[in-house]
């Protein structure tokens, strides 16, 4: 066989039936290859960020049991692909990214010269890929074909999993290449399933004599699929337990022991029980700057703190803060914790953490709505909670709806995600699709702002033309609010780039919604939400809101996650930090605004 029926053998064999692409001549002998081979489903894209964008959601929605496949040609089809392999690469989503080339006869580096390009459409894509890759590689042969197909396998999903890349000349994929080849990358060495004597102890004693213990429930659980038995471990000690953002999925939202969602844009409630907790069992989450804020000391100040982490790179960071590290996948942990000495229940810390649930957990405590007397965003979440199926897949894209969306969702056995670290705007169409796609009868809800929504518009015409059953939300409040907050805060409600008046704009959505042909559905008022019932088939609903509606709670730069806007009086802030004491902010001077906002 040739190269290009080597690779659709290969995926073949790895059970990739999904492949993602823009096609284009350098690309165009193996997407000839796999379209001859008739095993793996073709989505063409309009643009090659969709692409890898769908590509980022096959492992999120199959249980981590599929990784998607992305394609394109070369050049600015190539490059096209790196905001879907960055969304990949800060969340450890494996993905393979397979790129056409020019052929090596043509390529740059044969030549004294050091030429920009030699070929048409021939770019570096190795060197770009590199920082947003676990891998990246052109092959020259047909051994490096056959090998690095399968290393790159390999290094997507094991350790701290992430994309790969691999870049094809065209005339390597049109060699002979002889036979398909098994290779064995796997090296038991390197993936110890049996800890150092040192970090089994310090597992073993870390709750000893803690008074508050509370346990972080991060991504790294359910990547390394050891949430179940982390659910039991919590639910047989009744230990409490808040969670990241991108944990939403692993684990039912309703749990007696789950105390909400925690960082900047977190719960309330959950921030308070965080903040005043003694012992901090930190589980596969790499607590950036949205969970720590800008000034880590401000975290958690009075709990020690033990961190699990698969990256030893991530437990860097922590040098100076006097954390205990593992460096170790939690599924070699897990018999470990089941081993923890546990300490004695302390009334007085259950009696406040379930006082401050009853406050706080899956309320719509937002004001605005309620001064302003408009629709509340935090509503129209919760009543489309109420009506999806509870296999659906739901997602947001990057902005205000994002928080609105994860602050109030109740997450019971639904699939619930988003691209958590990278953020960018225009992922929600390419992970609605990539969503349908990987699970063809499961209902797809999908979150964006009326921003968001324009990014990838184009690509309602994939969704369209496989008759997939998404529900696209709009939720239009005429510019950017997240920004427009941010605006609010440091630049004295100027609202340059970001309002409808100052250079922002939006088109007539449904006038957009019905040149795809699909259904259009619009929520203006309490009224409408009331009558709303979700679609069958491809929807878009726009969901009016006022310009201006807020994200609450908010926590502003300079302050503790426990003091979040709206801010609460003196009085019942003090009362809800009921171990630690904090000297509150009145009034903060930022010098340099971080990167938390």
């Amino acid at each position: 066989m040739n190269g290009s029926q080597y690779i659709a053998e290969f995926l073949k064999r790895k059970e990739l039936d999904k492949i993602f692409l823009v096609t284009g001549g350098a690309v165009a002998f193996i997407v000839d290859a796999i379209g001859q081979k008739n095993y793996s489903k073709l989505y063409c894209f309009q643009h090659e960020q969709s692409a890898s964008m769908a590509a980022d959601t096959t492992w999120r929605c199959s249980d981590g049991k599929k990784m998607g496949v992305s394609m394109a040609t070369s050049g600015p089809g190539a490059v096209n692909l790196l905001s879907g392999l960055g969304c990949s690469y800060v969340d450890s989503i494996p993905s393979i990214s397979i790129t056409g080339q020019v052929n090596i006869k043509e390529s740059s580096k044969y030549g004294y010269a050091k030429l920009r390009q030699a070929g048409y459409q021939e770019i570096d894509i190795v060197k770009m890929a590199k920082s947003v890759t676990k891998f990246a590689i052109q092959v020259n042969s047909a051994h490096e074909l056959k090998y690095n197909l399968e290393k790159a396998y390999h290094i997507a999903t094991s350790g701290r999993m992430g994309p790969v890349l691999i870049d094809v000349p065209m005339d390597i994929q049109q060699i002979e290449v002889g036979e398909y080849e098994e290779f064995n990358f796997f090296d038991p060495s390197n993936d110890p399933k049996s800890l150092p004597n040192d970090d089994i102890f310090k597992i073993k004693k870390f709750f000893k004599n803690s008074k508050r213990p509370l346990v972080l429930f991060g991504a790294g659980v359910g990547l390394s699929g050891s949430h179940n038995k982390i659910i039991e471990w919590i639910n047989k000690n009744d230990m409490p337990f808040v969670s990241s953002w991108s944990a939403f999925s692993f684990f039912d939202h309703t749990n007696k022991n789950y105390f909400g969602h925690i960082g900047v844009y977190g719960n309330r409630g959950a921030n308070f029980i965080l903040q005043n907790c003694d012992s901090l069992f930190v589980l596969g989450s790499r607590l950036d700057t949205r969970i720590r804020t800008s000034n880590p000391s401000n975290f958690a100040p009075l709990a020690k703190k033990l961190v699990i982490d698969v990256d030893n790179e991530e437990l860097r960071k922590y040098h100076n803060d006097g954390y205990s590290l593992v460096n170790s996948n939690i599924k070699h942990c897990v018999k470990h914790i089941f081993n923890m000495d546990l300490p004695k229940k302390n009334n007085q810390w259950f009696d406040y953490i379930n006082d401050i649930k009853k406050q706080y957990f899956n309320k719509d405590i937002s004001t605005f709505a309620k001064t302003n007397k408009t629709l509340s965003p935090y509503k129209v979440v919760m009543e489309i909670n109420k009506q999806i199926k509870k296999d659906s897949i739901v997602l947001g894209d990057c902005g205000a709806h994002l928080c609105w969306l994860y602050q109030v969702f109740l997450r019971k056995k639904e699939t619930i995600f988003t691209a958590a670290g990278f953020g960018p705007i225009g992922y929600a169409h390419p992970a609605a699709i990539g969503a349908s796609a990987t699970c063809p009868n499961k209902q797809v809800i999908s979150f964006s702002g009326d921003g968001s929504f324009q990014v990838q518009t184009s690509e309602l015409q994939v969704m369209k033309h496989h008759n997939m059953n998404i529900c696209n939300i709009v939720m239009n409040d005429n510019g950017y609010a997240i920004v427009k907050q941010f605006q609010d805060s440091y630049m004295g409600s100027r609202y340059f780039g970001a309002g409808i008046k100052d250079g922002y704009s939006v088109p007539n959505i449904k006038k957009v919604a019905e040149a795809y042909g699909l259904t259009y559905v619009k929520i203006k008022n309490e009224k409408d939400l009331k009558n709303f019932k979700i679609p069958k088939g491809i929807s878009v609903v726009e969901v009016f809101l006022a310009e201006n509606t807020l994200i609450e709670p908010k926590t502003d730069m300079g302050r503790p996650l426990n003091d979040q806007f709206p801010f609460m009086n003196d009085n019942e802030f003090h009362q809800n930090n009921r171990f630690v004491k904090f000297d509150r902010v009145k009034k903060v001077v930022i010098d340099k605004v971080d990167s938390h906002e």
